[in-house]
């Protein structure tokens, strides 16, 4: 199972650990512009773990993780 990261926004959504070390301070960025009406939600994410082949996606929704909580765990993968 491969370690990745789900965006509460869209709770069944997938994101590899490299894609939140290049990608993840982008919503917060939009939230601090103003953007907030349109994103209402901060950059938040929950641990998941997702099997290609046998195609299955776990979430753990127990902790919300910040960005930089995230960018911390992918870098450790």
């Amino acid at each position: 199972m491969e370690l990745g990261f789900s965006h509460r926004s869209s709770p069944l959504s997938f994101i590899t650990a490299e894609r939140v070390q290049k990608f993840v301070h982008k919503d917060e960025d939009l939230n601090r512009a103003g953007w907030k009406t349109i994103l209402p939600s901060q950059a938040s994410y929950n641990a998941a773990f997702h099997c290609r082949a046998c195609r299955i996606l776990v979430v753990d929704y127990s902790k919300p993780i910040s960005s930089k909580e995230a960018k911390g765990e992918a870098a450790t993968v």
